[in-house]
């Protein structure tokens, strides 16, 4: 630690001296010997040894006067101070309260608490996007993220000076000492990662939030708050059902969906229906984050003697809306419904048999099936 002293006098005039008082020590001295030169030799050799002892007096009192000088210092010291730390620089001005002391020394991290008012100064200015290691510079100091390096073909887009050859360590170096909260932090991230690791980590976050499927709600969360939230307000919206034991339900011609929701964990599933022209289309679907895999399902739809089923992995959305038809769904004539428009169906979920989890449930049941 570097401590610096503010010295001065109270009255405002000017730093004290030992050396200006021992200045004017040196002046009445030679104006009293002059005095006893003129008063005659008797006179002067008294006046030289009164002198002499006022001049040990004085320096005895000049002594005690610097030793005071220099406690006062370290008073001085103690009140106002300049704190130097390295690698990382703490600079703290103002009154070293016992407290404050305390504070600094149980400081053992050393990092600092830096706020950008500007978010996008982190951000590539091509192609907006955060950037990452390597960052290039131009010789007038525009920079580039790596990819946009490559895609303007080394030409800087503002001052047309080559850029993708010489690196911008400064920035780089920033980039890696910053640690950054995930955009989920208010939906319960708690982790911190580099700006290189941020896209990453955020894109199979498990905080990643989800939309409550319920018409008129608007709760959004992570997938663990969702499930309690639709428990809690909305339990008899949703037919509840068991992994791996199959389950009926019953759904109208012009229902738009139903929420199934599994009896233990909480997971909702979402059984869309849409009107095409060749009949109904029937798939189902997990409200979760989209880099989870699907769950194996197996859909049956009988009627007079007929039978259609669909063996299938749920896709995983975190929010409930219409989309595109897409192969894994299962088309339902017309004519399936009975004459009030209702369709008694058969739906069994397994638990294991997600996708990316392995699919023995598949193979056991000898089936082909991609996703």
């Amino acid at each position: 630690m570097t401590r610096f002293s503010l010295g001065g006098d109270e009255d405002g005039e000017g730093p004290s001296s030992p050396r200006q008082k021992r200045r004017r020590l040196v002046l009445r001295t030679a104006a009293t010997v002059a005095i006893g030169e003129r008063g005659g030799g008797g006179g002067l050799q008294a006046v030289q040894d009164e002198s002499s002892s006022e001049t040990e007096e004085e320096e005895e009192e000049e002594e005690e006067e610097e030793e005071e000088s220099d406690s006062e210092e370290e008073e001085t010291e103690g009140d106002e101070f300049v704190t130097l730390e390295s690698p990382r620089t703490s600079i703290e001005l103002g009154s070293a309260s016992a407290a404050q002391e305390t504070a600094l020394a149980s400081t053992t991290d050393r990092s600092i608490s830096i706020t950008l008012t500007d978010p996008d100064v982190l951000d590539c200015p091509i192609c907006c996007e955060s950037l990452t290691v390597p960052v290039f510079q131009c010789e007038n100091g525009h920079i580039a993220c790596s990819s946009c390096s490559t895609k303007i073909k080394n030409k800087c887009p503002s001052c047309s000076w080559p850029i993708g050859y010489n690196r911008c360590r400064a920035i780089e170096k920033v980039l890696e000492s910053i640690r950054m909260s995930c955009q989920n932090i208010k939906y319960g991230c708690k982790e911190r990662m580099t700006c290189n690791n941020k896209n990453e980590h955020e894109k199979a976050c498990m905080h990643s939030p989800c939309s409550c499927p319920h018409s008129g709600c608007n709760f959004v969360s992570s997938t663990k708050k969702l499930y309690q939230h639709f428990s809690s307000n909305h339990l008899n919206s949703a037919t509840r059902f068991l992994y791996n034991s199959s389950f009926s339900i019953t759904i109208n011609f012009n229902d738009k969906f139903l929420v199934l929701q599994e009896q233990n964990d909480g997971i909702l599933f979402i059984l869309d229906n849409t009107t095409e022209i060749l009949g109904n289309m029937v798939r189902l679907s997990c409200i979760q984050p989209r880099f989870m895999g699907g769950f194996f399902y197996d859909l049956t739809a009988k009627t007079k003697g007929c039978l259609l089923k669909l063996q299938s992995f749920t896709n995983s959305t975190p929010s409930h809306c219409h989309s595109p038809t897409s192969s894994r769904s299962l088309i339902i004539p017309g004519d399936f419904f009975s004459s009030c428009g209702q369709l008694k169906m058969d739906i069994c979920i397994w638990r294991n048999g997600i996708a990316k989890k392995g699919c023995s449930i598949i193979d056991s049941l000898g089936l082909n099936v991609t996703t």
